[in-house]
């Protein structure tokens, strides 16, 4: 019977995507108006589905919270919960192997670059199952990257079911995901952007109009169902400050940027570190998982340990999602200037025992997702600045709010080097137009500091581990904006028709070249002898003497000018198998030089490092 309805399922979307396409035909539409319709339902569905992960794992959470309430039963729960969660996630993972052991958005990551946008129907019960196993039990994770990889699933599914080519597939991929992202945080242009940012790494018309029809209509969805515009955090609008930036104020946003950025690329080197030890340990990947449950645990030992009074009846503050923790942050009143010290050293620890809680449970090979972490991590640094401000005469004092809501834009922006997400994610759980601006700058300062200690995010990190390079929308551009002339040109050695084949090995030698400008007489481009036609002739070499160039020569080979595009050269080369390109003077039409495959791959490489 499940099979029966999925197969009429899959009819039903079949049939309706055959009559969108009649219609367009009808009515004249541009082949893709169809893929907004799409959009649309995949931002419908999606704002379902998002609610549905999510208050599946906060009813877990409240009856984890209630059973744990009171008494010596929450340090009991501290102690096993982690490790039946870790427990959990290798049942689920073992029932949707998957041959990619990485976190969510990664995973996506790698099916857009190197798969075509194909994700299995499988990836979405291992992360949803997963997911909430290790973030009820305590781990330090968060549900937007399974959300993400939930979301693009289904939009990847939805294609391949409709036989919709990859490029269309591409956009419906990134469609689920961002929906998927926008319900969870009510958050649409940080769903799209983070899409658009970090995993198609694409703003082209084709992909941006789509992905944000989708982000729109799922929060519309998740808000409809809500009834509530409530930002996940649960934060009241009216603590937000109203005040707007100056330009006296910008100076401690950039240096809180700067902060930020550092430890986002340490945090990133920490992710891949953790991750590494764990692949190297000489055990069964199965276990993996529960050895990083009794590490947390251990850590929370010992953090439990140092406090005082009634603290070894709470949960450690790095457990989790970091959610109640950043509530705390931001509705702590501002404290006296006296116990500042204190508080940025607590803060401080606060925030490596969350990276380490973070790294074991992530790079031991649990599920979830680094987005949570991150905000929790940032808010940290937010407010240990803040504090830090009160105590050093030459900075100015930033108000402890603004220090966590801007420290945690900047940390995800540094993180996934998405300045735009990040900034606008917090601008849209505040919807206090005064910090977009103070966010804004920290994001894009972090940012730019994470990414010259490393140009790895901490999603691309894992993907670079296994030499999967991630094209992106800039490399074409370069191609298309960097003229034959701004490159440096091999040295053409014109020859004239009446050469010998002879004579063409004996200059190649002495030239050192392998290919040839023929000329006129008055020194015209007339056409081209490739190195590789020459070789060819070698094996007949008693008839060298009697092969001229004109018998050599290639008339079908166009000419690059000075002013064409790399774009245009790679076009060139693709019909042609040859290792370069004769380029000519517009005005003269005489060879100017040559420019060959490997350089124009140069400017490539070297555009890729520059990113």
């Amino acid at each position: 019977m499940p099979t029966l309805h999925s197969a009429i399922i899959m009819e039903s979307i079949q049939w309706a995507h055959h009559g969108l396409r009649s219609a367009r035909k009808v009515l004249g539409l541009s082949p893709d108006w169809h893929v907004l319709i799409l959009a649309t339902f995949c931002g419908i569905f999606m704002g379902v589905i998002a609610l549905g992960f999510i208050g599946s794992m906060n009813w877990l959470l409240d009856q984890v919270a209630g059973f744990a309430s009171g008494g010596p039963t929450q340090l009991w729960i501290a102690v096993a919960l982690p490790l039946l969660g870790a427990c959990i996630t290798v049942v689920a993972f073992k029932v949707f192997p998957s041959s990619f052991h990485g976190h969510g958005v990664s995973r996506v990551m790698m099916a857009v670059h190197r798969q075509k946008s194909v994700l299995p129907l499988s990836l979405v019960p291992r992360q949803w199952i997963g997911s909430t196993a290790t973030i009820t039990s305590g781990g330090s994770s968060g549900p937007e990257g399974p959300i993400v990889a939930i979301g693009g699933a289904m939009g990847s599914c939805f294609a391949s079911w409709l036989k919709l080519d990859a490029a269309r597939r591409t956009t419906l991929l990134g469609c689920g995901a961002a929906a998927g992202m926008a319900a969870v945080f009510n958050a649409p242009l940080a769903g799209a952007f983070f899409v658009l940012e970090v995993i198609l790494r694409d703003f082209t018309a084709r992909t941006l109009t789509p992905i944000v029809i989708a982000a729109v209509t799922a929060a519309a969805t998740a808000q409809s169902i809500l009834h509530s515009q409530t930002p996940i955090f649960g934060v009241s609008l009216g603590q937000f400050d109203s005040a707007p930036l100056f330009l006296a104020d910008a100076p401690q946003y950039a240096i809180l940027g700067v902060i930020v950025g550092v430890a986002a690329a340490g945090f990133a080197r920490l992710m891949k570190s953790a991750h590494q030890v764990f692949h190297r340990l000489p055990v069964p990947w199965i276990f993996k998982p529960v050895i990083g449950a009794l590490l947390l645990v251990a850590c929370g030992a010992i953090w439990t340990g140092l406090g005082s009074g009634d603290s070894t009846k709470t949960v450690p503050a790095f457990y989790g999602t970091g959610y109640q923790l950043i509530e705390r942050l931001i509705q702590a009143p501002s404290g006296p200037q006296d116990g500042a010290l204190l508080l940025f050293g607590s803060l401080a620890l606060l925030g490596a025992a969350k990276c380490l809680a973070t790294a074991l449970t992530l790079g031991s090979g649990g599920a979830g997702g680094l987005f949570a972490p991150g905000l929790a991590l940032g808010a940290i640094l937010g407010a240990a600045f803040s504090a830090l401000t009160m105590v050093v005469p030459w900075l100015p004092d930033l108000s402890p709010v603004h220090g966590v809501l801007v420290g945690m834009g900047a940390f995800v922006a540094a993180g996934a080097h998405a300045p735009l997400a990040g900034a606008f994610l917090v601008y849209e759980l505040t919807h206090s137009y005064a910090i977009l601006m103070p966010l804004l700058i920290a994001a894009v300062i972090a940012t730019v500091a994470a990414r010259l200690i490393t140009r790895e995010s901490i999603y691309s990190a894992e993907l670079s581990a296994m030499n999967i390079r991630l094209t992106t929308i800039v490399d074409h551009a370069i191609m298309r904006s960097t003229l034959v002339r701004d490159v440096v040109l091999l040295r053409a050695v014109p020859v004239v028709v009446g050469v010998s084949a002879e004579q063409l090995v004996e200059l190649g030698e002495r030239e050192a070249v392998h290919d040839f400008a023929v000329v006129d007489d008055a020194g015209r481009y007339r056409a081209f002898v490739c190195g590789s036609d020459v070789r060819s002739a070698l094996v007949y070499r008693e008839a060298l003497r009697l092969l001229t160039v004109a018998e050599l020569e290639r008339t079908d080979f166009a000419p690059l000018e000075l002013d064409d595009t790399l774009d245009t050269a790679l076009e060139r080369f693709a019909r042609h198998e040859t290792q370069s390109l004769p380029v000519i003077d517009r005005a003269t039409h005489k060879p100017v030089g040559l420019i060959s495959r490997s350089q124009i791959m140069a400017v490539y490489n070297s555009a890729g490092e520059s990113q």
